[in-house]
């Protein structure tokens, strides 16, 4: 019985340690709201080999914030480099009716499109979210994050 379980826990570990993750964060945003002056910035640490990634914004709100969509810049940079990369995204929360894109009852979790993400070896990089809305500040935003992935 001890053997079965020591082999089974060495598989989940082995499993656990060659997934595709490569990076993942969230951080929370302001209560009183979230201003566009308000760049949220991930430290992505040096990685060991070169990558052509993968990356999602992803977005947790509260349930009812009031609007369909939000747009937001993500900027990419390398380390000790300018800017290597900007995308616009338009990431939409509600359907034409106002009904969510995602489950939940008082919070809701929604993730975009991939972008692609390339990552050098022995350095870190930096990824940068703020958002464009016409609006100065918005509301109901909880928290925004980023996964990357190989």
């Amino acid at each position: 019985m001890c053997r079965s379980s020591v082999f089974l826990l060495c598989g989940l570990l082995f499993v656990s340690c060659t997934g595709s993750t490569v990076f993942h964060s969230y951080k929370p945003l302001p209560k009183e709201g979230w201003e566009r002056r308000d760049t949220v910035s991930f430290h992505v640490p040096k990685v060991e080999e070169d990558i052509d990634g993968r990356l999602t914004i992803g977005l947790r709100t509260l349930a009812d914030i009031g609007i369909q969509d939000v747009v937001l810049a993500v900027e990419q940079t390398g380390d000790a480099e300018g800017v290597s990369r900007c995308d616009t995204i338009r990431y939409p929360l509600t359907d034409a009716e106002g009904y969510a894109l995602t489950g939940g009852v008082n919070n809701h979790q929604y993730e975009t499109q991939l972008l692609p993400i390339r990552l050098r070896k022995g350095k870190a990089a930096t990824v940068r979210i703020h958002h464009l809305m016409s609006k100065e500040m918005i509301s109901g935003f909880t928290e925004v994050g980023i996964r990357i992935e190989r």
